[in-house]
């Protein structure tokens, strides 16, 4: 009751302190901003919203090289979380970096495909290097009538590759959907001022940094879905080979943190109560991640006396409790099977062979391919189960 109490005081206070962050930004002070979040990041060191915070301030205050790192350590931290990538893009677009642009956009869509700002900026940046591509070929063969024709395209679609190059930011923070991490208080995600554009000639872009606008906290809504492009002949094929080198980057979010699936295993049970009747237990199986921190899946073991068995179930996992960084705790509850005959008083409300379970667990990361994790059974013992979390695409 004193935690809830103390959380339940805990949690205004840092609303009211991020909302006079905001409000200082809004009113064009953003060095009293700056100090004010400072603070707040001194006392809530992994907390994400501060930090997000703070580099919208940097990039307001023109600090592009300190807010570089503010969103490139928050993607370390929190790489579930696609505005820092978007942000991270937009300082890389202002530089003429589009090619790394590119990379951090495509990431923010990968953790986060229906992140429409990231989408839109993603397209501005095809079309810059498009652009740049045709202004070289132009500059290598003047008379090239098809290349004039595709960079006068782009120009008419307001897409040239000069001005504009700032992108819209991010401006407020969420987990992205099917995160299981914790990243503290996060508001709903806004927009930002929209992307200007100019028709200034390929070859020679300039840089126009438009202010970004201070957050607003908005009422949470659902992803939007973004819409479908309509590509025509002239540009079909430079869309298919961008689309075949994007399918085939690297993906380093695995298991069921990233929405995909984890591997169980484990070789061993200590019984709190060693019996003569009791075998050697091994249990086999697989989680698959659903929405939010939501997770199902299923095993099979020999029980304790063995007896093949199973059990499928429905669960939460919740990663870093408490600010402790790589452990995570969950909890599964579903339909037993497998103690029958002499052994179905082994377990409690057992049917025929089947009966309720639930199981609470704390497991830790040692990388992302390997995970430790301790089972409860109650009051029976401790299963020992190693979790490899498979990647994202499998299978």
């Amino acid at each position: 009751m004193t935690g809830l109490l103390l959380a339940c005081t805990v949690v205004p206070a840092m609303a009211d302190e991020i909302s006079e962050v905001r409000r200082l930004l809004k009113q064009g002070q953003p060095a009293e901003a700056l100090t004010k979040i400072d603070a707040y990041i001194a006392s809530r060191p992994r907390e994400a919203q501060g930090r997000f915070l703070k580099g919208l301030i940097l990039v307001e205050m023109d600090r592009p090289s300190e807010a570089f790192v503010v969103f490139s350590e928050l993607n370390e931290d929190y790489p579930e979380l696609p505005e820092p990538y978007n942000n991270l893009a937009v300082l890389y677009a202002r530089e003429k970096q589009y090619e790394k642009a590119r990379t951090a956009l495509e990431m923010a869509i990968r953790t986060d495909p229906g992140y429409a700002i990231a989408r839109e900026n993603l397209g501005d940046v095809y079309a810059r290097l498009a652009s740049e591509s045709y202004g070289q070929a132009l500059q290598l063969d003047p008379a090239n009538k098809l290349a004039k024709s595709k960079l006068s395209r782009l120009r008419e679609l307001n897409l040239g590759a000069s001005g504009g190059d700032t992108g819209r930011p991010g401006t407020t923070l969420q987990p992205a959907s099917g995160s299981s991490r914790t990243t503290g208080a996060a508001p709903s995600r806004g927009s930002a001022a929209p992307l200007p554009t100019s028709n200034t000639a390929a070859t020679k872009p300039v840089t126009k940094v438009t202010p970004i606008a201070s957050a607003e906290i908005l009422p949470e809504k659902p992803a939007q879905k973004p819409a479908e492009a309509k590509v025509d002949p002239l540009q079909h094929s430079s869309t298919t080979v961008i689309a075949e080198r994007t399918a085939v980057r690297q993906d380093s979010e695995r298991g069921v943190e990233a929405g995909g699936w984890d591997l169980l295993f484990s070789p061993y049970t200590l019984h709190y109560n060693p019996d003569k009747d009791h075998k050697p237990v091994v249990m086999l199986g697989l989680n698959k991640a659903l929405e939010g921190r939501w997770f199902a899946g299923g095993v099979v073991f020999s029980n304790s006396f063995g007896q093949p068995s199973t059990y499928v179930y429905a669960g939460q996992r919740y990663v870093d409790p408490f600010g402790f960084e790589n452990w995570y705790l969950q909890w599964t509850a579903g339909l037993l099977y497998g103690y029958v005959g002499e052994y179905e008083d082994k377990v409690p409300l057992n049917y025929k062979g089947f009966s309720p379970g639930l199981v609470p667990s704390i497991g830790y990361r040692f990388n992302k391919y390997v995970y430790g994790e301790l089972d409860f059974l109650g009051a029976a013992g401790l299963m020992f189960t190693v979790v490899a979390p498979l990647p994202k695409d499998w299978p």
